[in-house]
């Protein structure tokens, strides 16, 4: 129930500028609790809803408050933490982790798209824009060979492509963020997938389609995975 209240007043408080230590305070130390609660894949798989309500408490702090936490070491434990996370054979765990991931990416493509039209930035932003960058480099390619493995069948695939959190929108929102580091990412973990569908699928990627069409190409590369998946059982 801590989780969940704190996800409650981190909505209610978070766009309240002088509420901002205070609220990543209590963040902090609830994350602390769940690192100490969550040391092995076994902690996470027997306590998913705990999993599933730490990651929606973080992914609301990253959209209402997100300066405190992306410019702290505690970014970087959450990215390590949601990789373990997306492994869970959990539809609500599984929702929460992507939902943080989500809001990470979507939040930095937004700094960087203010940055390219010409928009100033204040002293925070600034150094959010700095601190995901350097997060995303050093943490995102076992994310990105998460969110390939579940395309493939691997790994769960709950949520393909619905609503805010999803593997479809994770990696729409890095390839807009960094196409080149994404492409460099999610070739090697798709070397098993069937070569006609890998390849339409890069195709998509380089061209950095609309969100739409990028959905239906994430649906049809995982019908021909599992297609081939059950001819090979």
């Amino acid at each position: 129930p801590y989780l969940y209240l704190a996800s409650v007043v981190v909505s209610e408080y978070g766009r309240d500028a002088r509420q901002s230590k205070l609220l990543y305070d209590m963040v902090a130390s609830l994350s602390a609790a769940v690192f100490g609660a969550l040391r092995s894949a076994e902690d996470f798989t027997a306590h998913p809803d705990v999993v599933e309500e730490f990651f929606f408490m973080a992914g609301r702090m990253v959209t209402h408050c997100p300066s405190p936490l992306v410019q702290s070491p505690l970014l970087d434990s959450l990215l390590q933490c949601a990789a373990l996370g997306m492994t869970l054979h959990h539809r609500d765990a599984n929702r929460g982790t992507l939902n943080f991931l989500e809001s990470t990416v979507s939040y930095s493509l937004k700094l960087q798209s203010n940055v390219a039209s010409g928009s100033s930035l204040d002293d925070n932003e600034r150094a959010d824009v700095a601190a995901l960058e350097r997060a995303i480099l050093h943490e995102g390619r076992p994310l990105v060979t998460n969110l390939a493995q579940a395309l493939l069948g691997d790994l769960p695939a709950y949520r393909l492509d619905s609503g805010n959190g999803s593997i479809a929108g994770v990696l729409f929102y890095l390839n807009r963020l960094c196409p080149e580091l994404l492409m460099q990412w999610i070739q090697p973990p798709l070397t098993s997938a069937p070569e006609h569908a890998k390849s339409a699928f890069l195709v998509t990627l380089h061209n950095r389609v609309a969100r739409e069409d990028f959905n239906l190409s994430v649906r049809r590369f995982t019908a021909v995975c599992e297609r081939s998946r059950k001819r090979k059982i």
